[in-house]
């Protein structure tokens, strides 16, 4: 190799061999100490290169200006929500709802990303309504991909004091495991529209379907949340009058663990026990003794309990899907649209809700 092109490693590397050479009766001992000053040359030249850029790097480090840089994984969110909250993105979100993925393959090509996202506007929107939703909103909500099963404690024996010294030991618990199994379906709701609609881009369209469906799905959710109390096994059946004794009698029957109990009543059964507040004989302050009503008008009786104690999964997340249909309606010039949320809801508590019932 020629010395002009060597580096510190190739220069070591030929002064052991040299020095090994030089140790030789027929050694050219001229010829290799010209050589030695050829490499020790050479040093002094990489040496002098080292120095030489890191003078230039202190110099672009004082000339440039203070920048706040972000840590990566913070940075690539940051640079990930930005995007999906582009007007670019937002037009090809729109489309690809309609069923034309082309803008989107594109922009995500160039985006260096291959996953379809919701835009961040949309998502917070969701979020923003459902959290407005009074039972939909204290739920324990999860994302978990596919069935799973959850295991509750159905009985239990106590802890008792064991004296020092006591040769009695006490009992092993007695310990008796339930489950509920996590199965996802969905909740669906659809619209006949005209061409013109679908002729709306980017936001104004996507502001169309979430003013159709974010909240009426997110009431039939609550809906059935409420059927899923009701029909629970883990939920305690209580049999009396809906009035102003339903309350108590339900809360005597809750759990330890029912931390934040609330009452979920139809309107009218509330408005009933509210005037009997005034009837003779029933002057109570407040016949719901402090607890926070909920309404929800599928409730025929009376439900008492902690909301945290069911579980609700949307192994799909919280966005809705939407399927677009030309045909079904073709000759009516109009478009079928349907939105979909996949979910799954269990109360896991046992008796963290009591369920009052007249009869």
């Amino acid at each position: 190799m020629n010395i002009k092109e060597m580096q510190m490693e190739d220069i070591e590397k030929r002064s052991l061999e040299i020095e090994e050479e030089m140790s030789k009766e027929d050694a050219d001992i001229d010829s290799l100490t010209a050589e030695v000053g050829e490499l020790e040359n050479r040093k002094a030249e990489i040496l002098a290169e080292v120095e030489q850029r890191k003078k230039e790097m202190e110099e672009a480090l004082k000339s440039s200006k203070e920048v706040e840089v972000l840590p990566t994984e913070e940075r690539k969110n940051t640079m990930d929500k930005e995007f999906r909250n582009s007007k670019e993105y937002i037009d090809a979100f729109a489309e690809y709802v309609k069923g034309d993925d082309r803008e989107m393959r594109k922009l995500l090509s160039e985006h260096a990303s291959g996953t379809v996202e919701i835009p961040e506007y949309v998502a917070d929107r969701i979020r923003t309504d459902w959290d407005r939703l009074p039972i939909l909103s204290r739920v324990r909500k999860v994302n978990i991909k596919g069935d799973y099963t959850v295991q509750y404690e159905q009985s239990a024996t106590g802890a008792v004091k064991h004296t020092e010294g006591d040769e009695e030991h006490p009992a092993e618990e007695t310990l008796v495991l339930g489950s509920v199994k996590f199965v996802a379906e969905y909740w669906k709701k659809w619209i006949k529209v005209s061409d013109t609609v679908l002729a709306l881009r980017g936001e104004a369209f996507l502001d169309y379907l979430l003013s159709e469906f974010e909240h009426q799905l997110g009431l039939a959710l609550e809906n059935a949340i409420v059927a899923e109390i009701i029909a629970s096994p883990l939920a305690a059946q209580v049999t009396n009058p809906i009035d102003n004794t339903a309350v108590m009698a339900a809360f005597a029957q809750l759990s330890d663990e029912a931390a934040n109990p609330v009452v979920i009543i139809s309107k009218a059964n509330y408005a009933a026990i509210m005037n009997e507040r005034t009837t003779a004989g029933a002057k109570i302050e407040d016949p719901f003794n402090g607890l926070e009503v909920l309404f929800n008008n599928t409730v025929t009786g009376m439900l008492v309990g902690d909301l945290n104690g069911v579980e609700v999964n949307f192994p799909d997340g919280y966005d809705f899907k939407y399927i677009i249909d030309n045909t079904t309606y073709a000759e009516h010039d109009l478009v079928k649209i349907v939105g979909k949320v996949m979910a799954a809801m269990h109360l896991v508590q046992p008796n963290g809700f009591a369920v009052v019932s007249a009869s």
